[in-house]
């Protein structure tokens, strides 16, 4: 089974980091690599996690995604999800993504949600 890209990027002015997700999110495995950046995002820091380059999500995916989310959350870790598709973005909030992190159609709109906004 193929599985996704992850692409990290980081905005020291911003004290941002955006993950950029491509390809098939369909195995919840594939999830794991996230899940194991989050304590690793530096203090102050913001972590933006772009799922617009997703072609697919399984309801296990998107369940292991809303785990991460919540344990960054614990951890008091500044999470946004950003998915430019409306239909996929869709599924996250049906899946109550929105409950715990902010889901927004576009990385700009995740900026107000981050550290560099307080």
């Amino acid at each position: 089974m193929p599985s996704p890209i992850l692409i990290a990027s980081t905005d020291i002015d911003r004290r941002l980091l955006v993950m950029t997700v491509d390809g098939p999110l369909v195995d919840p495995d594939h999830l794991e690599a996230l899940r194991l950046v989050v304590p690793a995002v530096p203090a102050g820091h913001s972590l933006i996690v772009d799922v617009s380059g997703v072609s697919g999500f399984s309801h296990e995916a998107i369940a292991a995604l809303r785990s991460v989310a919540r344990d960054a959350v614990e951890t008091g870790q500044t999470f946004v999800v950003v998915c430019s598709d409306l239909d996929r973005r869709t599924d996250l909030v049906l899946a109550d993504l929105d409950t715990l992190v902010p889901v927004v159609a576009a990385v700009e709109q995740a900026i107000p949600f981050t550290s560099t906004a307080a």
